[in-house]
């Protein structure tokens, strides 16, 4: 039968008396007659007891001194440099299709020479006769020397350690084969240490990193890895874990059998550790005894935080020990299931490594905003109404590809592309238009934001509050940005356009992008005047006629304004209410949709056009003007239902600006606006970088958030565009935001967002119901573009990919299913740690050319080398002003990837990196900030802002976002 075992509050009081024991007075000399009893009646027992003693001592004194040997070069520069084989593969694989994963096994303490122990080589032949043919397993490493020399090679001892092996391998239980066992113990405790650790898992990574390379692994592929580990050989792996993650620059994950390993150990930088354990293993379970940090009141430790944040999963395999016989490899000790104790061990970390591992129970979700908006019918998508021509011929389409993304079943998953059913194609790709393809995007810049996605505690426990999660992607393995846009939220109802060029292939069964779908609302566009409503949600509108540069005299069009699902706080997105005799009315909507089938257009989303037209209200330039519009007027008019827009710089305007109009003319129905003209210097095709900025929603129906009487608001950047618009023949803004937004209850996904949807759409966006600040910067040396030695560069396309990486980041939440705001990671914090990396990476292009040539393309293009030295002012000026602190925020100096995906992880470090970069802990204040870093570079803005724009909703009135007067 077996003893019950002590609890870990047993075993503590058991420690605390025994210490107290050794503290009481006369402990000593009780301790001295016990030692003098014993040597007279054990004495020659105990005179090799103290040997044994005093050799474990010299062994672990002498155990870091090859690690340190190594790192000061006295035994070569590289670990591999001794000749030895940098281990071998433990069955071929084929070579007609890249390698999808390499698994590297780390034997445990018993190895001794180049070949892992007996069980272990079978458990290897075992488990590569399960695993495709594109899966290599790497062997006969020995983690137990940093120069990968095993025990029985290489040195003065060698004879005598083959002769230990002999022994140990013709009887396991042999006395003299435990010595083996101690010496890899010491280096284990080597690995562990944080004085001497570190460097030997660099040793370690490098070696691990070496076999790899020998052995085909594509450096730069973000070919995923996994460590597999046996007892000892766990706390190798993740000691040279995150050593080897910056070499690979790759997705690492970690699978422990039975192993005993610290809890100092970088584990947040693993995608995943599985710890497979024994119930009757009594190795794996010194582990939480003998390694502090692993005890569980050690709350901020590597460990504990990563059990919080669900990247450990401990899996027992029943009744099965630690080593043979009667261990987890033992293939004679049957279960009670008839699998032997190594057929259970294969089939667990063969389901592992093939994506076939169980998930955990799903968690518990409560109703969300997603849920009460999808019974707004009219918001529901339908490819049969929706793909119906429009009602009239003043529409056009809203793009040439739009569609729904489709998540795949997991046995359908195919190379990170999902499902896209075409709702819009362009000619000649009509006949597509129904049909779902195959959607594939091609980045390999984007292979580094693929992660394996557990759902951390967090996760689930917030699903339960009602946010929303991609709790479809839970166990998913490698999940691409694709599959994390399309499965984030509980259905596939994600319609996105796709952004030029697009390359149909296989007759269109397979569509291929370069850059980020972009999330929008409808599929045809028009620009209208509503006039009266008709009854129910019937309106009658006036379309616009760009030939005489008017809304007809007399309505043409029957528009359908469905009311709104309420939120969960019981506020409407938008209302119809009065929008005929709105003062924006006047100047018109464009209006996004789909025909309803019978003759009308279903309005799903509208935006004023006072909003993207590039006619301003107000014109401003000077310090002191433009300093008192940015930091006080603009959130000062806060009228619900109003918008309006100011050119502002700190340079004199051309006098053709300062002619043009101060306000746009209230307009008759009947009578043209009139004609908008271009800022100067500003043309079509000119490139904006958008700042955004929003507020909160106060009055009657108050939004909780705002219950203790402050509003933070959110920041994002956007891109915007300078184009002709058709619909009203004159140049207008198209713009897209960049959203790094938290999961939230409205199912508002991180990533790339169409004014449509984002700001626009009726039952999602928030136009209706907050007051919103878009500033348009043009900036040529930031939003221009470089040409360096055969390359065109662009700032904003840099700042546009590192916004998709961070987005795509957001999205999984760096593979624990959540993203959290904190004081050092939050919208407006990580929105501007992708600018300065944006900025910083053409800086670095720039410093490392060729000092010749880089002084001949200053010669030969005097221009874009002044541009490029106004570039690198205006990072100075957002350093000094952003980065006060930069000793505080070393993430932001390299770039590092750290995410808010915790909500109690290291509170005071993470405080401290938000003071480092303290104006961005405030949305506004961030704005600001940027905005006139921008300004006194020499930049003009556009600031577009609107009050709770539509129908009346006199409930709700608009709340400015709090700042600080600097």
């Amino acid at each position: 039968m077996r003893r019950p075992s002590l609890s870990p509050r047993q075993r503590l009081w058991l420690l605390l008396a025994l210490v107290g024991l050794v503290l009481v007075p006369g402990t000593g000399a009780l301790l001295h007659l016990a030692y003098a009893g014993l040597r007279r009646s054990f004495g020659l027992a105990l005179d090799l007891g103290l040997i044994a003693l005093v050799l474990v001592l010299i062994a672990l004194f002498f155990a870091p001194l090859e690690a340190l040997g190594w790192w000061a070069g006295w035994e070569g520069d590289q670990p591999l440099d001794t000749g030895t084989p940098p281990g071998a593969l433990a069955a071929p694989v084929t070579r007609d299709r890249p390698i999808s994963r390499f698994v590297v096994y780390l034997d445990g303490i018993g190895q001794a020479s180049g070949d892992a122990l007996p069980e272990g080589e079978d458990f290897l032949r075992r488990l590569a006769a399960r695993l495709p043919d594109d899966v290599a397993i790497l062997r006969g490493l020995m983690p137990y020397s940093v120069r990968n020399v095993p025990l029985t090679e290489g040195s003065w001892l060698a004879g005598f350690w083959r002769w230990v092996d002999r022994l140990r391998l013709r009887d396991p239980r042999a006395l003299l084969g435990a010595l083996i066992n101690l010496r890899n113990v010491t280096v284990v405790a080597v690995s562990a240490d944080q004085r001497y650790g570190p460097i030997y898992n660099q040793g370690m990574a490098q070696v691990i990193a070496d076999s790899l390379l020998a052995h085909g692994y594509p450096l730069g592929s973000c070919t995923p890895v996994t460590l597999l580990g046996f007892s000892g050989g766990g706390q190798i792996a993740l000691g040279a874990l995150p050593h080897l993650r910056r070499s690979l620059q790759a997705p690492i994950e970690v699978i422990s059998l039975g192993g005993v390993f610290a809890g100092n150990t970088h584990i947040l930088e693993a995608e995943h550790l599985y710890h497979l354990l024994g119930d009757r293993d009594p190795v794996a379970r010194l582990g939480p005894v003998l390694f502090p940090r692993r005890w569980r009141w050690q709350v901020l430790s590597y460990w504990n935080r990563a059990r919080r944040r669900g990247q450990v999963t401990i899996r027992s395999l029943g009744p099965v020990g630690h080593a043979l016989p009667g261990g987890l490899m033992d293939a004679a000790l049957l279960l009670p299931d008839g699998r032997s104790a190594m057929d259970q061990t294969v089939d667990q970390v063969a389901a592992i490594l093939t994506d076939r591992d169980p998930a955990q129970a799903a968690p518990r979700r409560a109703t969300s905003n997603v849920d009460r908006f999808r019974a707004n019918g009219w918001h529901r998508l339908d490819v049969g109404r929706d793909t119906a021509p429009p009602p009239a011929p003043c529409f056009r389409p809203l793009a040439g590809w739009i569609g729904r993304l489709r998540l795949p079943a997991p046995e359908q998953r195919d190379g990170g592309r999902v499902g896209f059913e075409v709702f819009a194609a362009p000619e000649p790709w009509r006949q597509l238009v129904g049909r779902t393809c195959q959607l594939e995007w091609l980045d390999p810049r984007l292979g580094a934001v693929v992660r394996d996605l557990n759902l951390s505690p967090e996760a689930r426990w917030s699903a339960g509050q009602g946010l929303v999660h991609p709790l479809r992607l839970d166990h998913w393995r490698q999940v691409s940005p694709l599959e994390s846009l399309a499965g984030s939220r509980p259905e596939d109802d994600v319609l996105v356009r796709l952004p030029e060029p697009v390359q149909v292939l296989e007759d269109g069964r397979l569509l291929r992008i370069e850059a980020e779908p972009v999330q929008t609302t409808g599929l045809a566009l028009a620009l209208v005047q509503f006039r009266q409503p008709l009854g129910g949600d019937l309106w009658s509108a006036a379309s616009y006629e760009p030939q005489r540069g008017a809304f007809r005299t007399e309505p043409d069009l029957r528009l359908r304004l469905p009311a709104p699902i309420a939120n969960g706080e019981g506020i409407l997105p938008a209302t119809a209410e009065g929008i005929e005799g709105a003062a924006l009315n006047a100047e018109g909507w464009l209006v996004s949709g789909v025909p309803d089938g019978a003759g009308a257009f279903v309005v799903q989303s509208l935006i004023p056009r006072r909003l993207r037209r590039l006619l301003p209200d107000r014109i401003v330039t000077g310090r002191p003007a433009t300093r008192q519009l940015l930091k006080r007027e603009i959130w000062a008019a806060l009228e619900p239902g109003t918008a309006f827009s100011a050119l502002v710089s700190l340079q004199p305007l051309a006098a053709a600006a300062a002619a043009g109009p101060a306000a746009a003319p209230a307009l008759d129905p009947a009578t043209a606006p009139s004609p908008s003209t271009l800022p100067p210097g500003w043309q079509l095709g000119d490139r904006l970088l958008v700042v955004h900025v929003f507020g909160g929603i106060g009055g009657e129906q108050r939004e909780q958030a705002l219950q203790h009487g402050l509003c933070a608001g959110h920041f994002a950047y956007g891109i915007a565009e300078v184009v002709a618009e058709p619909l009203a023949g004159e140049p207008v803004i198209q713009l897209a935001y960049r959203q790094v937004y938290t999961h939230n209850p409205d199912g508002l996904i991180a990533g790339r967002h169409d004014d449509w949807r984002y700001l626009g759409d009726r039952q999602w966006g928030w136009l209706g119901t907050r007051p919103v600040a878009d500033i348009l910067l043009r900036y040529p040396p930031f939003t221009g573009s470089y040409r360096i030695g055969d390359h065109s560069r662009s700032p904003l396309d840099g700042l546009d990919h590192q916004l998709t990486a961070m987005m795509a980041r957001y999205r999984v939440g760096d593979g624990t299913g959540a993203t959290f705001v904190g004081p050092a990671n939050n919208c407006a914090q990580d929105s501007n740690q992708a600018l300065f990396a944006a900025i910083r990476a053409l800086q670095q292009e720039v410093a490392h050319q060729d000092p010749a040539a880089l002084r001949a393309w200053e010669q030969a293009d005097p221009e874009q080398a002044e541009r490029l030295r106004a570039l690198l002012r205006l990072e100075r000026r957002l350093r000094h002003q952003l980065l006060p602190f930069a000793g505080l925020r070393p993430d932001w100096q390299r770039n590092a990837a750290v995410l808010g995906s915790s909500l109690e992880d290291r509170p005071l470090d993470n405080l401290l990196r938000g003071l480092g970069s303290w104006r961005l802990l405030l949305p506004r204040l961030a704005s600001e900030t940027v905005v006139w870093a921008f300004l006194e570079a020499g930049a003009s803005a556009l600031i577009l802002r609107s009050n709770q724009c539509g129908g009346a909703h006199p409930q709700i009135e608009p709340v400015a976002p709090i700042t600080l007067p600097l």
